[in-house]
């Protein structure tokens, strides 16, 4: 189901602002993301076009090799720095395939930010909302935005 996709997608995000150049604020920086992407996706853009843009925006505004070796967990201790870079490589092109293809089909998705949890100087929960069209319900979506250097995001 599409709705379970995109909910997957959004735990999985781990914002990182070291190279990005969007606002220091954690819910702007959502919100542009969010606007940015929803622009792509109402777009006539071709499917194939739509997906190069969707790319683009995680390129610039996820910690990729952040969520990969999360996600390798206590493996990525054991493993040596060619099959480290491997794993990166295959991760990056695994997690952008998968970020793309789940967000190519929705149509003019309007996600409202609701409010921010500074938990730290170095992250913040933004709570959204992915609201209700006549082909799908409403669903709340909570963004980890991390934040390496508060100071220079």
């Amino acid at each position: 189901m599409k709705i379970k996709n995109l909910i997957l997608f959004v735990f999985l995000l781990i914002f990182s602002f070291s190279h990005v150049t969007f606002s220091k604020e954690p819910g702007k920086f959502i919100e542009k993301i969010t606007s940015e992407a929803s622009s792509i996706l109402a777009s006539e853009d071709s499917k194939e076009n739509k997906i190069l843009k969707l790319k683009k925006i995680a390129e610039n505004s996820v910690d990729i090799i952040g969520i990969g070796l999360y996600s390798l967990g206590k493996h990525r201790k054991t493993i040596n720095s060619d099959q480290k870079k491997t794993y990166n490589k295959l991760f990056r092109e695994y997690f952008l395939k998968s970020f793309s293809n789940r967000l190519v089909d929705y149509s003019d998705p309007k996600i409202e930010i609701q409010s921010e949890e500074k938990v730290s100087d170095k992250y913040t929960i933004v709570r959204s909302l992915l609201v209700a069209t006549d082909k799908r319900p409403e669903v709340k979506l909570d963004w980890r935005v991390y934040t390496k250097d508060p100071k220079n995001p």
